[in-house]
């Protein structure tokens, strides 16, 4: 992050690699395990086709996610024990909870701006973590919203929710496809390296 912006109103944050880490290889195998197949074939079932871009677009539920697995691999699955499977692979990113005391102190809003579906996101909400829970308001999710980052009409209904200009709007994202998206829409947008480098962002909007 070697840009600076002036000091926004409000900053958006992505989840999955900046607040939470996550690793798809441990969710097709704990699929796997749960379907009686391999993680191989998971993966391609999932990660390789179009099914876990629909479903994070909200064009299919949880209970159609599964039933199209278990079409494809010609069994009945656990409807449950496949979500949970395919959620439990997030680790919180503890480190930047002072970046987000940083920020609030400043007196900046905060949203949370994903591209996720209702598994994910509903079993990271049970966990609470420190690092997502009471920061974010508003929360933007891809499979709520129906559209998905970089498309342009997820960053204008976020500038609409956040009720500023998007000049005044900075983004932090591991993609730079989404970064991308966010600067095409007039946004302030920086791909998220790590926090120090984030930090250093931060402590210049004080000056």
């Amino acid at each position: 992050m070697n840009e600076t912006f002036s000091r926004p109103e409000f900053v958006y944050f992505d989840l999955g690699n900046v607040l939470c880490f996550f690793d798809h290889a441990v969710s097709a195998k704990q699929m796997a395990d749960v379907a009686g197949s391999d993680a191989a074939t998971m993966r391609r079932l999932v990660y390789q086709s179009d099914l876990e871009h629909r479903y994070e677009s909200g064009l299919v539920t949880g209970e159609q996610f599964v039933e199209e697995i278990a079409l494809a691999l010609g069994r009945t699955l656990d409807v449950p024990a496949m979500l949970e499977a395919s959620s439990a692979m997030f680790e919180p990113n503890l480190e930047i909870l002072p970046v987000l005391q940083q920020i609030r102190d400043l007196g900046i809003r905060i949203g949370l701006l994903s591209n996720t579906n209702w598994a994910h996101w509903n079993w990271i909400s049970l966990q609470r973590y420190s690092v997502v829970d009471g920061w974010f308001d508003p929360l933007v999710l891809s499979y709520e919203v129906q559209v998905m980052k970089p498309d342009r009409r997820i960053y204008e209904h976020s500038a609409k929710l956040a009720n500023v200009l998007p000049e005044k709007i900075f983004f932090t994202d591991d993609r730079l496809d989404n970064i991308e998206g966010a600067r095409a829409s007039g946004w302030n947008a920086q791909q998220f390296i790590d926090v120090p480098s984030l930090q250093r962002f931060v402590e210049s909007w004080k000056e």
